[in-house]
C-alpha cells in the first residue's frame, strides 16, 4: 500500500539539511511516532552540511597550489599538501579546513524505541535507520553521469574509488609533480605536460561542486522517503512482534544525504557497544539489494557476518562508491549492513531528480524491501539466539 512517510514527506518542499522544511519533516515525523504509542525524542545539532561547497574550496585550494608551484614549488607543495590533509580529513573525521569555510546549520535527529522497558539490558541493540533530509538536484546526478559511472562501477567490480577518492588522486598527482619541482632533476617543460590533465581535471571538479552546491533540493519521495517508509514499517512491525535477543532503536538522519553527519552524532552521543545497525537507503523502485562495500574515498567493506546473512537470503549484492545510511556505523567499527533497491544498472531511479516524486514511487518496491529487511532482521536474531547457546553449551 502507498506510504503515508513517502507521501507526506515528499511534500515538505526543499527539506535540505539543516533547512526550515527538514525541520518541520522531523517535527513531523516525531509526532507520526508518538501516535504509534513509540516512545520519541528530538535532538537537535548544529552541522555545516553543503559537503559540495566543502570539497569546493579543497578543489580551489589545489588548482591554486599547481598553479603557484610552476614559479614557487615549495609553497605549491605546502598548498597541495593541506588540500590534500583537508580532503581525506573530511571524509574521515567529518571535519576540515574546507568544511570550516561553509555554512552552519542546525539539524536534527528523530529518535524512537520500539522495545518495551523491560527488555533485556544484555540484549543486542539494533538500530534500524535512515535520513529523511533531501539532496540536491545538481548536473552531477543527471542520468549521463550517472549511468557512465554506473558503466565503470560494474566494469570493475567495484574496483575503483568513489569520486572523492578520485578528487584526491588528482590532488595527489599535482603534489608529486609539485614535490619533483622542488628536487630540479627534470625540465620544467615536461613537468608542465604532465601537470595539465590533472589541473584540467581539478577546472571541472570545481566548476561541478559549485554548481552542486548551489543547486535546488528534489523532493527526494524515493531518495530517501522510501527508505524511511520502510525503516519506520520494520521498528513497527517488531515493536508488534519483538524478537527475543534484539532491542530496537530508530534513528531518522538528519543531514544524512549523501554524508552521514546525522548517524555521526548520534553515535558520538550514544556510545554503543553492543550494536547492530541496518541502514534503509531508497527503496521506491527496482528490486531489494544488500551492499557488500561503499564509500566515496575507499571502499570499505561491511561486517561479514551480516554480509553472510543477506547472501543467505538470496537478494542480489551490490558494490556502492556512495554513503548510505549505514556507513558511518561501519565507519566506526559497529557491525552494520545497508539495503534498499536499485534498477538494473545499479542505480537508484530518479535520485536526485526533480523527478523523484510521490507519484514515481513503486509500491511493490517499498513492500519487497520491508520483506527483506523482516528476514535479515530475523536471521540476525537466529544468529544472536544461537551464539548465545553455543557459549552457553561449551564448558568453563
Amino acid at each position: 500500500m502507498r506510504s503515508l512517510q513517502t507521501t507526506t514527506l515528499a511534500d515538505f518542499d526543499g527539506r535540505g539539511a539543516g533547512t526550515d522544511a527538514e525541520r518541520r519533516a522531523a517535527r513531523w515525523l516525531a509526532g507520526e511516532l508518538v501516535a504509534s504509542r513509540q516512545r520519541v525524542r528530538i535532538e537537535t545539532f548544529w552541522c555545516r552540511p553543503n559537503w559540495a561547497l566543502a570539497h569546493g574550496w579543497h578543489a580551489a585550494l589545489a588548482l591554486v597550489g599547481s598553479l603557484i608551484s610552476v614559479g614557487d614549488p615549495l609553497v605549491g607543495t605546502v598548498l597541495l599538501a593541506v588540500a590534500l590533509a583537508s580532503t581525506v580529513a573530511d571524509e574521515v573525521l567529518g571535519t576540515s579546513l574546507g568544511r570550516r569555510l561553509t555554512p552552519e546549520r542546525a539539524s536534527q535527529n528523530v529518535l524512537a524505541s520500539a522495545s518495551r522497558e523491560t527488555a533485556s539490558r544484555e540484549a543486542t541493540r539494533l538500530i534500524i535507520t535512515a535520513n529523511y533530509d533531501a539532496g540536491r538536484t545538481g548536473l552531477i546526478y543527471h542520468d549521463a553521469f550517472r549511468d557512465s559511472a554506473a558503466r565503470l562501477n560494474q566494469a570493475t567490480r567495484g574496483a575503483t574509488p568513489g569520486w572523492l577518492g578520485w578528487l584526491a588522486i588528482a590532488i595527489s598527482y599535482e603534489l608529486a609533480i609539485a614535490i619533483v619541482r622542488i628536487a630540479g632533476t627534470h625540465p620544467p617543460a615536461f613537468l608542465g605536460v604532465l601537470q595539465l590533465p590533472p589541473a584540467v581535471a581539478l577546472v571541472l571538479t570545481l566548476a561541478v561542486l559549485l554548481e552542486t552546491a548551489g543547486s535546488a533540493y528534489g523532493p527526494g519521495a524515493n531518495d530517501n522517503g522510501a527508505g524511511v517508509a520502510v525503516a519506520i514499517a520494520l521498528t513497527n512491525a517488531l515493536a508488534t512482534d519483538p524478537p527475543r535477543n534484539l532491542t530496537v532503536d530508530l534513528v531518522l538522519q538528519g543531514a544524512g544525504d549523501s554524508q552521514g553527519i546525522g548517524l555521526r552524532r548520534y553515535l558520538r552521543t550514544h556510545k554503543h557497544s553492543n550494536a547492530i545497525v541496518v541502514g534503509v537507503a531508497a527503496t521506491g523502485a527496482g528490486e531489494p539489494v544488500w551492499w557488500i562495500s561503499d564509500g566515496r574515498l575507499v571502499p570499505l567493506r561491511y561486517a561479514r557476518t551480516l554480509r553472510a546473512l543477506c547472501a543467505q537470503t538470496g537478494v542480489v549484492p551490490h558494490r556502492g562508491r556512495g554513503v548510505t545510511p549505514a556507513l558511518l556505523a561501519r565507519a566506526t567499527g559497529l557491525p552494520a549492513i545497508a539495503i534498499g533497491c536499485l534498477d538494473d544498472r545499479g542505480l537508484a531511479p530518479r535520485s536526485h531528480r526533480r523527478a523523484d516524486t510521490f507519484e514515481a514511487v513503486d509500491d511493490n518496491a517499498i513492500n519487497r524491501a520491508i520483506g527483506f529487511g523482516l528476514d535479515l532482521i530475523a536471521a540476525i536474531d537466529a544468529s544472536l539466539a544461537q551464539t548465545t547457546e553455543t557459549a552457553t553449551a561449551t564448558p568453563a
